[in-house]
């Protein structure tokens, strides 16, 4: 049985490598395959890793044995942060990774997939295949591991597309057939606001897709919060579905230094976040000021009442992950990939029945770099 807390001493794992590497033929067949090979002991230590994680991690194959596990060599931010490390935070829960070795200790082999969470709001996805063995009295898991970032990336980004623009298919073809039945202002009104849609979907499947393949260039400019924040909520409110939610913004008279288009983007999905949890009786609130802690920075909160069920806010920064089904949203994944990455800002949040759920977004002004 796996325990978080007990790991064998770095001299252990050493001689375990040393015992499992002694045949010749064994090295030979799995250093050079161009996936990743690792072998994990009773205690999930590494013991062995092929010359592709090695070099992935820019590591000498023999330092393999340090007693690591694999989400702390991967710099999985929930395996860096937590007391005990890897395997032992509420977020190896739903980790694809974690849940196929845990099969694997009971005796099983096991296939499945993963998002391994970076820092700067970058995600590794893999595909995962685990198996038990046993040699010389001791038990190990095999792990097969493949890089699919690029394969999730595209299938995401054209699962979305693809499904915005039948939408916006259907209520175009809805239109034709009652063309002759609107008043011409109506129809008007609604094709502005079709085409303004389908505008805005592929400015945003460009974004992610230049994000996503380190493409996208930022541009610095000095960024009234009050006039974006109140163009951000007008544009979610002039939604037919959103129009009637009840949105609070005090101005803050903040002006900071970043690039306008990536925070309005990130404003777009988080305020458009709240509205969808949100129903029409229920208050969203926008606050924005300076940073406490650094005066050159600002912080934008957006807080709504119902709050994320536990098992959905392990998950909620995740590629590919979204509560309108499999390959549907990018919203907080893209929060906090533009955020991190790109604006050089954080995102949190917190969400239970005592404060709702509260996002927050620290923006540096980065004249100041």
């Amino acid at each position: 049985m796996f325990d978080y807390k007990v790991r064998d001493p770095v001299e252990v794992v050493r001689k375990q490598a040393d015992d499992l590497l002694a045949g010749y033929d064994f090295t030979l067949i799995l250093r050079d395959l161009p996936n990743i090979i690792i072998i994990l002991n009773r205690n999930r230590q590494i013991v062995y890793m092929n010359r592709t994680f090695s070099r992935l991690l820019n590591r000498d194959e023999e330092t393999a044995g340090n007693g690591m596990r694999p989400g702390e060599c991967l710099l999985c931010i929930h395996a860096v942060n937590a007391e005990y490390g890897c395997g032992s935070s509420d977020f190896c829960k739903v980790c694809g990774f974690s849940n196929a070795i845990v099969r694997s200790e009971k005796g099983e082999a096991s296939a499945g997939e993963c998002n391994i969470t970076l820092d700067k709001g970058e995600t590794m996805s893999l595909s995962v295949y685990t198996r038990p063995f046993s040699h010389n009295g001791q038990d190990y898991v095999f792990a097969y591991l493949q890089d699919i970032s690029d394969q999730k990336t595209r299938e995401l980004l054209e699962n979305i597309f693809l499904h915005d623009i039948n939408n916006s298919i259907s209520v175009l073809n809805g239109l034709s057939e009652l063309f002759d039945d609107l008043p011409p202002g109506e129809v008007r009104s609604m094709i502005n606001e079709l085409s303004s849609r389908l505008t805005d979907e592929i400015q945003s499947y460009r974004l992610i897709s230049d994000a996503e393949n380190h493409t996208l260039s930022v541009k610095v400019s000095e960024v009234n919060l009050d006039d974006l924040i109140t163009g951000v909520i007008n544009t979610l409110l002039a939604n037919n579905k959103l129009r009637n939610r009840i949105v609070k913004y005090e101005k803050s008279g903040v002006e900071i230094y970043t690039d306008e288009t990536l925070l309005r983007r990130v404003l777009i999905n988080a305020v458009k976040n709240a509205l969808e949890a949100s129903d029409d009786t229920q208050e969203v609130v926008v606050a924005a000021g300076p940073a406490a802690d650094d005066p050159v920075s600002a912080e934008i909160k957006i807080m709504s009442i119902p709050v994320i069920p536990d098992d959905i806010q392990l998950q909620l920064f995740q590629r590919s992950f979204s509560t309108k089904g499999a390959g549907r949203g990018w919203g907080t994944y893209s929060i906090r990939l533009l955020t991190e990455s790109y604006l050089r800002g954080r995102v949190s949040f917190r969400s239970d029945r005592e404060a709702g759920t509260v996002f927050t977004i620290a923006i540096p002004s980065l004249n100041t770099y």
